[in-house]
């Protein structure tokens, strides 16, 4: 079974492939830009990747100064 995540990809890609060349989309009653749209798709793709372990949860920090 998907998770939300994924189930949530696999929607906004869909809506994607729809409204192809379209500048603007109504949503649920909400207008949102192409734009936003594909921003939210890369959001959820990461969350996906996150759940899955494909990609860290966090990025990695470098601690030592440098100096």
């Amino acid at each position: 079974m998907a998770t939300f995540a994924e189930q949530m990809v696999e929607q906004y890609r869909t809506l994607l492939a729809e409204s192809a060349g379209l500048k603007t989309v109504t949503v649920d009653g909400q207008s949102v830009t192409y734009d936003q749209l594909e921003e939210r798709l890369a959001y959820w793709e990461g969350r996906a990747a996150a759940e899955s372990g494909r990609r860290p949860r966090a990025a990695s920090i470098k601690l030592s100064s440098g100096f």
